[in-house]
């Protein structure tokens, strides 16, 4: 006899209410927590950890943590200004990521 069982992590949505992502500004970020399940024969029976929550854009998959302060600081070379917010913003950008126009 023998018995496959390990520990898995698992993705779960926390809301369905879209938010704006600051990197490629559609509203496509959802909230959503990691935690790893006990599963035995591949099927999970047991959470042994409850992640904390996070916020992860579905189009570009980048999460919250991974837009750093680059995102929110002043851009050093070239920047620009938003026409709308009057906020720093980089030339490259497409979308303010402060305000989330279209630049």
């Amino acid at each position: 006899m023998f018995l496959i069982a390990g520990i898995a992590p698992k993705t779960r949505v926390l809301d369905t209410k879209p938010q704006r992502c600051p990197i490629c500004g559609l509203h496509q970020a959802y909230y959503k927590r990691m935690d790893h399940y006990l599963s035995f024969f591949f099927i999970p029976v047991v959470r042994v950890k409850k992640g904390e929550a996070f916020l992860m854009c579905d189009r570009c998959e980048r999460t919250i943590s991974e837009f750093g302060a680059d995102y929110t600081q002043a851009p050093r070379n070239g920047g620009s200004i938003c026409g709308f917010c009057g906020r720093n913003v980089e030339k490259n950008f497409t979308f303010c990521p402060h305000c989330g126009k279209r630049l």
